[in-house]
């Protein structure tokens, strides 16, 4: 019935707990991106977020594998999400750190 489901939908119930869970990756790894000069580098070794590391490299393999729907893409690109991580020696900006080296 209509009128139960936008009872729920005002009460926020989560219809899609997986696309409830990407958004909030999604979500911490955009404000990761803003403190790092818009840049969001994070790896599956990241020691302050290894939940968060794992996430984005599961993203990439769904990329690898053509696997990760366009829209999400997307919006992960608009965040600054690296695909194809460089070099882990090579230095980064100055204004960035790489979190997976573990505390400065």
């Amino acid at each position: 019935r209509p009128d139960r489901k936008a009872r729920l939908v005002e009460i926020g119930f989560p219809f899609d707990p997986l696309e409830d869970s990407w958004d909030e990756s999604l979500e911490e790894l955009r404000v990761v991106a803003a403190g790092n000069g818009g840049v969001a580098h994070i790896t599956r070794s990241d020691l302050e977020r290894p939940e968060l590391g794992r996430w984005c490299n599961e993203q990439r393999i769904f990329g690898r594998k053509g696997e990760l729907r366009a829209d999400r893409k997307a919006r992960l690109l608009e965040i600054g999400f690296q695909f194809v991580l460089k070099n882990p020696l090579e230095k980064l900006p100055d204004n960035v750190s790489d979190p997976s080296l573990g505390p400065s």
